[in-house]
C-alpha cells in the first residue's frame, strides 16, 4: 500500500486535493487552522480536533506553508510513500517536499527539454538527482505509466531514472541568441 511498490495509496489523492489552513468547521476557537492530516480517518484536522483524543494512535502528518503552498516534512512522508526522485526544499532548517507544484523559479517560464520536472516542466535545482518537483507530479507520472502499461504493478528502478536523465541531456535544446548584434554607429 505504498509507492515503494509503485502502488499509489488510496488516501494520497484525497490528501493532495485537500485544502489546508482554513478554519476548522468543528471548532470556532482562535488558532483553529487545519494544519494536520489524519491518514487513518482521511481528513484534515486542527489542534483542537487532535486534543479530543479521537485521533490517538492514528497516522498523522503535519502540514506547513512554504511560498504560499502546502508542504510536508520529508522524513514524515517517507514513512508512508517512496519520496525518491522528488526534489526536497529547506524551510526553517527542515527538509520538506511540496504537495503540489510550487511557483516557478526565475523567469517563470516552463522549460521543455531541459532537465526539469518530467510532468509540469518546472526547473529543478538538482536535475541529476531528482525527476519531480512535488508529490503530485510523481503520482501523475505513476498514473500515466500505469495507464500506458495496463498493469497494476510495475517498478521504477534507478536505472530507468538514469536513462531518462541521459535522454533529457541528449534532447537538451540549445539556446539561441536573441538576434544579430548591431554595431553602434560611428560618429
Amino acid at each position: 500500500m505504498c509507492i515503494h511498490n509503485q502502488i499509489i495509496p488510496s488516501w494520497l489523492e484525497v490528501f493532495l486535493n485537500k485544502t489546508f489552513f482554513g478554519a476548522c468547521s468543528n471548532h470556532g476557537l482562535q488558532k483553529n487552522e487545519l494544519n494536520m492530516y489524519c491518514i487513518t480517518c482521511d481528513l484534515a484536522a486542527c489542534r483542537y480536533c487532535l486534543a479530543t483524543g479521537l485521533h490517538n494512535n492514528h497516522n498523522l502528518l503535519k502540514i506547513y506553508r512554504h511560498v504560499y503552498q502546502d508542504v510536508v516534512p520529508l522524513k514524515a512522508m517517507e514513512e508512508h510513500i517512496d519520496c525518491s526522485n522528488i526534489q526536497p526544499y529547506k524551510c526553517n532548517k527542515k527538509c520538506i517536499i511540496a504537495m503540489n507544484p510550487l511557483p516557478h523559479c526565475g523567469s517563470g517560464a516552463q522549460i521543455d527539454g531541459d532537465l526539469s520536472c518530467l510532468v509540469c516542466k518546472r526547473k529543478l535545482m538538482d536535475p541529476e538527482q531528482y525527476r519531480y518537483c512535488c508529490i503530485a507530479c510523481k503520482v501523475e507520472a505513476l498514473t500515466r505509466k500505469r495507464k500506458g502499461s495496463h498493469s497494476q504493478n510495475f517498478s521504477m528502478e534507478n536505472s530507468t531514472a538514469k536513462n531518462e536523465i541521459e535522454i533529457a541531456k541528449e534532447e537538451r535544446r540549445k539556446r539561441r541568441r536573441k538576434g544579430v548584434p548591431i554595431r553602434a554607429p560611428l560618429h
